[in-house]
């Protein structure tokens, strides 16, 4: 069985590209497609063993094409890396987080056309492979060997000839000596070298005009760190961490706004600094009080110290910047005043709430609350009330710190939006601005400061069942997954007690206002056509190729948006069911999606698999064809439900009936019309096992070289003789058993012989532009 060509579908975990021949001259004669293998992700596949020599074979005898290898999260893959690596086209390879052991061999030679590399997370020994990475020269962007047991002092010159490297991550080894020589990589924007044993002073980072995150803690760094901009480029840095080293002198002296820059956080936790910490300069820039907002700093962490001081002026300041400042374990929080300090209660506990009055005042208004002890129990019940109130508001802004902190572990980063910013942007969320409402919540129009638009969808309180990890992890996800029949997912907005996602904005209504409501519009059959493909093409992409897999779970017309030019994109599959990695179905007590959309199995026993979406995506094509939606209790008895009434007309040779009377259709396009349909109707057979999968149905949308048996079921559920939906070949179907059989020609390669020319031409359009779109997601 081939894993590309197969009659359920391409295999999980396999990507396959199909690119489109245009002339015999790249084609062998008797095919019009090549179909390769281009990537192969494994994760969480419970692989048990060692990693076989076929994934290293020479390239002309196995996986010519392979792009990609991701063998991610298999705890009991273990022994040795293979001796050879011939294949010259690979440029992902992904092996973190398995239990990979002994020493990388001396022979195996990465190839040049290798960008990404990931080997953490396992436990191979030895010292730097440095003869092994020679070869991905110029090509290797992002190198991760972290989490492993190497050991041993780096190379100067290890780096050197990498100079399109952007993240180098060494982390958690037992690396020794000093830094090798980072100089020539001037892309770099990610660098973690934490808990090994380098030493030496801190290495000047100025000079990387994109680093953005620097991680040298747990080393044996020294040095004092006087000005922060002597470190590093203070205008694109926002996280450094230089904790647990041997830092010496007093605690940052020149900590003013012009030597943050853009820095946001800043971590030098058990040093040896000492002296006086002054947090008042951070707000002043000569002597001036600078624009609060302008010090972009929100974590400045300097526990387990020896700073014996603070200076301050107001603490109003910090609360309203947001700024987070840790001194625990510093002679400062070991005084017996620090529950009752505001300023030591904030650096030492994080409790940062102001005391309304001082303390002479407060004094005064206890000596004369003492006469009437109903307004002391209110003055005391106000200022309760305040501190909470304060207390909370800080809390929020510690939740939107850990949230940003949560997003910045990943490659892909959403923009977090403030709750005043998208109130604004949608007028707050005034009814007018309601583009529609659905199960998970509704969506507005938004347009935001800058003038761009976005789609903000409102969750429901009672939809929100994950906590903070779990909801940045799907964010992290979704707005990962990338294709151009999905609406992106921009970012979103965390606020206490409610979940917003902002999306792209998608400017021409949906599937359902355009082709099925009152003021439909006449829409020709090659657009209609386009939209029934764009969907299958974005369902296929969620079920086979998305990581993790997702099930959409509510695929409809009113979510199926179209752009200008009636290009189809999926909306709210980034609250669809996730597949779970042991199994390909599950059951839930919580049926999400429309009524008459629903699959049997689903609607009655909450079975849930990718066919749910297949059944559905077939509804929605036979209410593309027809121009009307699945029920419709305006229409005569028998035509009230659209699904059985198409299985009635074509049992009966009547399909052109199903028609939308305002399609006006020449000879060719009526026989496209009929093959969707009864592509349709494969979609909706009763059992979820007889239906194809989406990447069959994006074959068989683009071919007619299968000849196609649906059966259609009794009222017992018994399967009555077959019934003929494609009569594209001249031989008799051959039984199988199921409601699905399929007859191949001899090169089972797809070609759009039985199509128009014009439907052709826009097939041929959407396949150059590759079903295959690659998006690594690196949640680390």
């Amino acid at each position: 069985m081939k894993p590309c060509e197969s009659d359920i579908g391409y295999w999980r975990g396999v990507t396959c590209l199909r690119p489109f021949c245009a002339s015999e001259t790249t084609c062998n004669k008797s095919l019009t497609y090549q179909v390769k293998v281009i990537g192969l992700s494994l994760s969480n596949a419970s692989l048990v063993g060692t990693l076989p020599d076929v994934f290293w074979l020479p390239e002309e005898t196995y996986l010519p094409s392979l792009s990609h290898l991701e063998l991610i999260g298999n705890p009991n893959l273990t022994g040795p890396l293979p001796t050879t690596l011939n294949n010259s086209w690979l440029y992902v390879l992904d092996l973190h987080d398995n239990a990979f052991n002994g020493t990388i061999p001396n022979d195996l030679l990465f190839p040049r056309t290798l960008q990404y590399l990931d080997l953490s997370g396992n436990q191979i020994t030895g010292g730097y492979p440095l003869e092994q990475f020679r070869k991905p020269q110029n090509s290797l962007q992002s190198f991760n060997i972290g989490r492993n047991k190497f050991s041993g002092v780096i190379r100067t010159d290890a780096f050197q000839n990498k100079t399109k490297l952007q993240k180098i991550d060494i982390s958690h080894n037992n690396f020794t000596g000093q830094l090798p020589d980072l100089s020539k990589n001037t892309e770099l924007r990610y660098l973690d070298v934490a808990e090994n044993q380098f030493e030496g002073p801190l290495p000047n980072l100025t000079a990387f005009a994109s680093l953005r995150y620097v991680n040298l803690g747990g080393n044996h760094f020294t040095g004092t760190l006087t000005n922060l901009s002597d470190f590093i480029n203070v205008s694109v840095t926002t996280t450094v961490n230089v904790s647990n080293n041997a830092l010496s002198g007093p605690p940052l002296p020149n900590l003013k706004a012009s030597d943050l820059g853009h820095v946001k956080e800043l971590y030098l936790d058990s040093n040896g600094i000492t002296g006086t910490l002054d947090v008042a300069q951070i707000f002043r820039e000569s002597q001036a009080v600078v624009n609060i907002s302008a010090v972009k700093l929100r974590v400045l962490s300097l526990m387990h110290n020896n700073i014996s001081d603070v200076k301050y002026e107001t603490q109003n300041m910090w609360n309203q910047n947001g700024l987070v400042v840790r001194l625990q374990g510093n002679p400062y929080c070991l005084s017996k005043d620090v529950n009752t300090s505001d300023a030591k209660r904030c650096f030492c506990n994080q409790l940062c709430y102001i005391t309304p009055v001082n303390r002479a005042e407060r004094r005064k208004i206890i000596t004369i609350s003492v006469t009437s002890s109903t307004v002391a129990v209110a003055l005391i019940v106000l200022v309760a009330v305040g501190a909470i109130l304060l207390r909370n508001r800080r809390y929020r802004r510690y939740l939107l710190l850990q949230f940003q902190q949560k997003f910045d572990e990943f490659d892909v980063k959403p923009t977090i939006y403030s709750y005043n910013e998208l109130k604004a942007a949608t007028r707050d969320f005034h009814e007018e601005n309601k583009l529609g409402q659905g199960g998970y919540g509704a969506v507005y129009k938004g347009v935001l400061a800058n003038g761009n638009m976005v789609a903000v969808k409102q969750l429901y309180v009672k939809t929100l069942q994950t906590g903070l990890d779990e909801f940045s992890n799907e964010v992290v996800l979704i707005t990962g997954m990338k294709h151009r029949n999905l609406v992106n997912l921009k970012g979103c907005c965390l606020r206490e007690g409610s979940r917003i996602l902002v999306y792209e904005y998608v400017d021409n209504y949906d599937v359902a206002r355009v082709l099925l409501g009152p003021q439909r519009q006449v829409v020709s059959w090659p657009s209609r056509l386009r939209i029934c493909l764009g969907v299958a093409h974005g369902l296929h992409y969620l079920h086979a190729l998305a990581q993790p897999r997702v099930i959409h779970r509510d695929i409809k017309a009113s979510n199926i948006l179209l752009d200008k030019n009636l290009e189809p994109k999926v909306a709210d599959f980034g609250l669809a069911l996730l597949f779970p990695d042991e199994e390909s179905h599950l059951m839930t007590v919580h049926v999400a999606g429309t009524k008459g959309y629903l699959a049997p199995e689903y609607a009655t026993l909450g079975q849930v698999s990718d066919k749910v979406d297949v059944y559905s995506f077939g509804v929605l094509c036979l209410e593309i064809i027809s121009g009307r939606r699945n029920i419709d209790e305006s229409l005569p008895q028998e035509q009230v439900y659209l699904t059985p009434w198409a299985w009635s007309l074509n049992e009966s040779n009547k399909l052109i009936e199903l028609v939308d009377p305002t399609l006006h259709l020449n000879d060719d396009e009526m026989e496209d019309v009929q093959r969707v349909i009864k592509i349709a109707l494969l979609c909706i057979q009763m059992a979820s096992e007889k239906r194809p999968t989406m990447a069959r149905i994006v074959s068989m949308l683009q071919s007619d070289t299968q000849s196609v048996v649906a059966v259609l079921p009794d009222a017992q559920g018994e399967v009555q003789p077959y019934h003929t939906i494609f009569a594209g070949l001249n031989r008799p179907p051959q039984e199988s058993g199921s409601g699905l059989t399929t007859v191949t020609e001899e090169s089972e390669i797809s070609s759009m012989d039985g199509f128009s020319s014009e439907s052709q031409h826009i097939l041929r359009e959407l396949n150059n532009r590759s079903d295959v779109e690659l998006v690594g997601i690196r949640a680390r």
